[in-house]
């Protein structure tokens, strides 16, 4: 029944033949009208849901003192008051990042391909072992300079980061996110993803080769060694090459890393 109690707004009639079809038997109207009802008093309704977001928000600040938890909305001319973002940073979190981690912070975000859609932009930091650490997330309608903006401002101040002084991020190319990691963070490391920039390599390049010669030019520690690696690729192909010096090397290269922030995560 997964695949159909996935499908909440499936009419009663296409239910019918969905079951039919799967599970090789006959039901009545009545008896996917009851089941529709029955998943709906179970799970309840989305708008009930958001309807205790404060509650939950209140719950998670009494159980976790000195947390930070907020809530957006949107106020809209009918009067009506609607979900914009929710952002969570529990203060074991912050606190772990601050005393035991490295000072590089990764930051990505995904989609949500359920009935509810959104994003959820997320921060990571590096332990003394490079081990993910989790520091804070946040659910928001969708990525853009304002959201990440909004994200950034609760980090910087939950993390006290002095405007990213003394500090590295690792990102991917967004445009909201880099101009809200340059009005935030003004004085930060801004280094870029290197999964990412080979993620979208590949829609246009294939080889084996090439992904060797690009995660070794990457992991390079020093600037011999990423000219020799990118030298191999010139040869294969000038395209190739240039692709990827047009990427900003420097930015995803650690031979070009800020000296003091050992961390090999690129």
């Amino acid at each position: 029944m997964t695949k159909i109690a996935n499908k909440p707004k499936l009419k009663l009639r296409e239910m019918i033949s969905d079951i039919k079809q799967t599970f090789r038997c006959d039901v009545s109207i009545g008896q996917c009208r009851r089941e529709k009802k029955a998943k709906e008093l179970i799970e309840g309704k989305f708008t009930e849901h958001y309807a205790r977001i404060w509650d939950y928000s209140c719950e998670l600040l009494r159980s976790n003192p000195g947390s930070t938890c907020k809530v957006s909305v949107i106020n809209n001319p009918d009067g009506k008051s609607y979900f914009h973002g929710f952002c969570i940073c529990f203060k074991a979190l912050s606190s772990g990042w601050k005393s035991d981690c490295r000072k590089v912070i990764g930051l990505d975000g995904c989609f949500f391909k359920g009935e509810v859609k959104g994003e959820l932009l997320t921060t990571i930091g590096r332990d003394a072992n490079n081990q993910v650490h989790q520091i804070a997330w946040v659910v928001v309608d969708v990525e853009n300079k304002p959201n990440w903006t909004w994200f950034l401002e609760l980090i910087h101040d939950d993390l006290m980061l002095d405007g990213g002084r003394g500090l590295v991020i690792i990102s991917y190319i967004h445009k909201g996110l880099w101009e809200a990691v340059k009005g935030i963070l003004p004085h930060v490391d801004h280094s870029q993803c290197a999964r990412h920039i080979y993620a979208n390599f590949k829609k246009a390049y294939t080889g084996l080769e090439f992904k060797r010669l690009f995660w070794a030019s990457a992991m390079s520690c020093v600037e011999g060694d990423f000219k020799k690696h990118m030298g191999e690729i010139k040869k294969l192909s000038p395209g190739v090459y240039e692709y990827f010096i047009s990427k900003q090397p420097r930015t995803w290269c650690r031979a070009y890393f800020t000296s003091g922030f050992a961390c090999e995560a690129v």
